[in-house]
């Protein structure tokens, strides 16, 4: 089963523009460079970026922490907008209309020169992918569409940004910026799937503060808790008056963030 990181590099770019498109590597199979490796813009400096892109056929909720393996199949994808670049940078995308479907290859391309404050510039995508599988009762009925800024929400392989450097500096690690796999192993959850009573448990090496939020597949903020922890604590959240199905648990701290799936019965 291909990673979702695979699933990111079908989406990441772009929309349309008037120069001339990049050219697709069809022996491409990933995205390439990765996410966490796109080169740093310069200030002042021509920046030119192609990204070849793979779609994969299938994901598997699995990736993104569902309790259980729940593969579904990738039907098509659009993006309609990529906002979010620092001024001067362009974009474009091909095929130019930002339909993809499973399996096809594609690519991105950045261009221009800007002089913006360094900094990381967080990327927002516009559009939708669309799925389908085996139907799940009561959760999923065997087809869904489900928006990118969603997805965003679910998987931290969806949080592309850009660097901007200084001419000259060291180049920072971009795209994934906010994950943190150290969060990510240290929060658990559990009954799932889950009733109603879900409790979060979290075992910091040190203080974090940030907040826990339940998340729906719409990407609506459902609830929120804050969180001042110095070491091992656990949070009880109530999912009891929230519908039936799948739901993304949030922890958001001032080192990053981490996601897991829970199933409300």
């Amino acid at each position: 089963m291909k990673k979702i990181y695979t699933l990111l590099a079908s989406i990441v770019l772009f929309a349309n523009t008037s120069f001339g498109q990049c050219v697709i590597d069809n022996s491409n199979t990933a995205f390439s460079p990765r996410p966490d490796s796109i080169p740093c813009v310069e200030r002042g400096v021509a920046y030119d970026q192609v990204i070849q892109i793979k779609v994969p056929t299938s994901i598997d909720l699995a990736d993104f922490g569902s309790p259980i393996p729940f593969v579904l199949t990738v039907d098509s994808l659009v993006i309609t907008n990529v906002s979010g670049f620092p001024t001067g940078l362009t974009y474009a995308q091909n095929p130019a209309n930002g339909i993809m479907y499973g399996g096809d290859n594609g690519c991105g391309q950045v261009q221009g020169t800007t002089n913006d404050p360094v900094g990381n510039y967080p990327l927002d995508f516009t559009g939708f992918i669309s799925l389908h599988g085996f139907p799940f009762p009561p959760y999923f009925d065997g087809d869904t569409t489900i928006d990118i800024a969603t997805l965003q929400t679910m998987s931290t392989m969806f949080n592309l940004s850009i660097d901007v450097i200084e001419q000259g500096d060291p180049c920072r690690a971009s795209g994934v910026k906010d994950f943190s796999a150290e969060l990510n192993s240290a929060i658990s959850v559990y009954p799932n799937p889950t009733s109603g009573l879900v409790l979060v448990s979290l075992n910091a090496a040190r203080r974090l503060t940030g907040s826990i939020q339940v998340i729906d597949v719409n990407g609506k903020l459902m609830q929120e808790q804050a969180i001042d922890v110095n070491g091992q604590a656990d949070f009880s959240l109530s999912l009891e008056r929230l519908p039936a199905g799948l739901y993304t648990i949030l922890l958001r701290t001032n080192e990053g963030f981490a996601t897991k799936i829970i199933s409300k019965e």
